[in-house]
């Protein structure tokens, strides 16, 4: 099969292969190279540099500054629905391009993360173990290259919905452009927006699927972990040093979990944090332009931007709210294996080792929310209150009437 080829890392590999937890990071920290914000390397020095340079250049720095030239140079021509359409890409894209630096400053984390990995891989020593590791890293790429599919689908629908009409899709402002000035320069306008655009969805790719990666690969050891918990002091021809020390590595295999946790803790801090304030604003921007302009085309590109959005924020947080249970599994666990009739020692290590498992993993948007399936449902639900407010306000009649008036003019 030509795919299974090109992408190994998407299928299951066997049981008797050796676990390498990193294989489910593999494609994405591959795009993360290609998005620049990694050290250039030596062979392909002066070419990564340029490459880096034009698509941060489009993307993550432009493509803001663009949007809101735009407004402020042609707000009186856009339709209600192109406004829209144009408004709730804006807010993304400055979104956008804040967790993409945030990701550049703390890229190295990264590696560490993978680095910690590799520690958890050499405590896998059974068939079954390594099958749940391949299972969670073929998983983990799929969903990668499913939210590269649901982004890329939707940059692909607007373009060609706003090439359909003869505009640019979001009508930015590039100096010495004038895209109503003939077809060559509408051409070079749209082709540029939608480079930018797919550059922008590239990293919107990287910024938000690596918390879903590294928490899918976490996942499945904690899974094994809390089975070696629950088999200790399994073995009756175990003596009471053997045991002790297998406790003891176990409490080390915990600190190594909450290590991977603490390296990966400042970059998704910052990155659900900034998506978290603009969630709700930009989805109700798009139910505004769903509901009240949008033609069919429009129609299609703003459900699959609506879907491309709900991606960044709602897989993570249903994942924090299983690691919390699997947490509560680990203590579990504990407490069924066999320690009654062990000695002092080993019974008061249990005991400490116990109640800092009863402490949940928990990851927090900048000290503010709590990442959880609650925050998001919260935060989401602000985007009716938008709607609402705009329904309550008639602002939909209002800018309907501003468009015929001046269609009247003309």
């Amino acid at each position: 099969m030509v795919l299974r080829r090109i992408f190994p890392a998407m299928y299951t590999a066997k049981d008797s292969e050796p676990a390498n937890s990193k294989n489910g990071t593999l494609y994405l920290l591959r795009c993360v190279f290609f998005m620049g914000v990694r050290k250039p390397p030596k062979r392909y020095f002066l070419a990564y540099c340029l490459w880096s340079f034009a698509l941060n250049l489009c993307s993550t720095f432009y493509q803001p500054i663009g949007f809101m030239t735009g407004y402020v140079i042609h707000l009186s021509e856009f339709s209600p629905g192109e406004f829209l359409t144009s408004l709730q890409v804006a807010f993304n894209a400055w979104s956008c391009s804040t967790k993409v630096l945030i990701v550049w400053y703390l890229v190295n984390r990264f590696d560490d993360a993978n680095e910690i990995l590799d520690e958890m891989d050499k405590r896998i020593t059974q068939d079954s173990e390594r099958k749940r590791i391949h299972e969670a890293c073929s998983l983990s790429n799929r969903i990668f290259f499913f939210f590269m599919s649901v982004y890329m689908m939707y940059a692909t629908n607007t373009f060609l919905s706003a090439i359909f009409i003869g505009r640019p899709p979001y009508q930015n402002y590039y100096p010495f452009l004038d895209w109503r000035s003939s077809k060559w320069h509408l051409a070079l306008q749209a082709g540029l927006e939608y480079f930018a655009m797919c550059g922008a969805c590239f990293q919107d790719v990287c910024v938000d699927c690596y918390p879903v990666n590294y928490i899918l690969v976490l996942r499945a050891h904690m899974q094994i972990f809390a089975e070696r918990l629950r088999q200790l002091g399994s073995d009756p021809h175990e003596s009471e040093e053997e045991r002790y020390e297998k406790l003891v590595q176990c409490i080390q295999d915990h600190k190594t979990i909450l290590r991977f946790c603490d390296s990966l803790r400042p970059v998704i801090s910052g990155t659900i944090f900034v998506q978290f304030l603009v969630v709700g604003l930009v989805l109700g921007f798009t139910l505004i332009n769903i509901v009240m302009f949008a033609n069919l085309g429009s129609a299609i590109a703003a459900l699959s931007f609506m879907s491309a959005v709900l991606l960044e924020t709602t897989p993570f947080c249903i994942l924090c709210n299983y690691l919390t249970e699997d947490c509560n599994q680990l203590a579990d666990a504990l407490f069924e294996s066999n320690w009654i009739d062990y000695s002092k020692r080993y019974k008061n290590a249990l005991r400490h080792f116990l109640h800092n498992l009863q402490q949940p993993i928990t990851f927090m948007a900048m000290n503010v929310f709590t990442i959880s399936v609650g925050t998001n449902i919260s935060v989401t639900k602000f985007s009716f209150s938008v709607f609402t407010l705009v329904k309550q306000m008639n602002i939909a009649e209002k800018l309907s009437k501003t468009e015929e008036e001046v269609e009247n003019l003309y």
